[in-house]
């Protein structure tokens, strides 16, 4: 349980005339046994689908062999020896963190920063945002900003939803707050299956297929380049990286962060 900071200032920032008055949704309802996932029925088994993509969502980048590495959940114990790997080879990333552990971690977020690394924020305490009222998701959202802020003196502007969750209430909230949202097409589902015996392989594999050109089937707006999803909360998700880092690089890929991603070619 993580007491999220609350200021009474913040709600006054947002215009809630601008968000749509949807019900909140209990945590749980969005699950379906016999879901399609074509669209049709996305918000409404989005705990199973993901919520339906819109064309101002980032799923991955707009040119080809673009490749952004994101990091969500951390800082942890374990995002020093990743940011030695990375700033070892000049490689930016981007890093969608928590305001809970940016207040546990704050030098690996100074260090990020300072190195040239992307930070967006992953919320504060990690919630199911459709489960929120909307001053909750406010909360979360601000706090999580000041957090980073307070560290680093940059503002995200850049926010991942936890559990890609978000509905159209929660996401006209999200930019009304002046955020764009960040989700990703290649998912090595590290947090599942990095304890098993063949994890790396799992998770290698994710890249291999999405880098030779095989759907993932995450792909909502048919982006050329990649957005991947890791957790930098998980020592043997972090020790792949360079593995990762080497087939991508000989497929030709070229790696920015998803500002870089999504910065219009001179």
């Amino acid at each position: 349980d993580i007491a999220v900071p609350k200021n009474d200032e913040w709600l006054t920032q947002v215009d809630l005339s601008l968000v749509p008055n949807l019900p909140v949704r209990p945590v749980g309802s969005g699950t379906c046994k016999a879901a399609k996932c074509d669209g049709s029925d996305n918000d409404k088994c989005f705990e199973t689908c993901g919520n339906k993509a819109i064309p101002s969502d980032m799923y991955g980048c707009p040119r080809p062999l673009e490749w952004a590495l994101t990091f969500d959940d951390g800082p942890s114990q374990y995002t020093g020896e990743l940011l030695d790997y990375l700033d070892s080879l000049g490689i930016k990333a981007t890093f969608c963190v928590m305001g809970s552990n940016v207040k546990q971690y704050p030098q690996f977020v100074k260090r990020a920063h300072e190195s040239g690394h992307l930070i967006a924020s992953h919320t504060y305490s990690h919630p199911h945002l459709m489960s929120l009222t909307n001053e909750q998701i406010i909360n979360e959202i601000k706090a999580t900003e000041e957090a980073v802020f307070d560290v680093t003196g940059f503002r995200p502007s850049y926010v991942r939803p936890p559990y890609g969750e978000a509905d159209e209430r929660v996401k006209a909230l999200l930019k009304t707050m002046g955020y764009k949202i960040l989700m990703w097409n290649v998912d090595p589902t590290d947090y599942d299956v990095y304890s098993l015996p063949f994890g790396g392989d799992m998770i290698q594999s994710a890249f291999r297929k999405a880098a030779d050109g095989k759907d993932t089937g995450l792909n909502a707006l048919n982006d050329p380049g990649y957005i991947s999803l890791q957790h930098d909360l998980y020592k043997e998700s972090v020790q792949q990286v360079p593995e990762v880092v080497k087939y991508l690089t000989s497929k030709g890929y070229r790696f920015v962060t998803v500002a870089e991603c999504t910065k219009e070619e001179d």
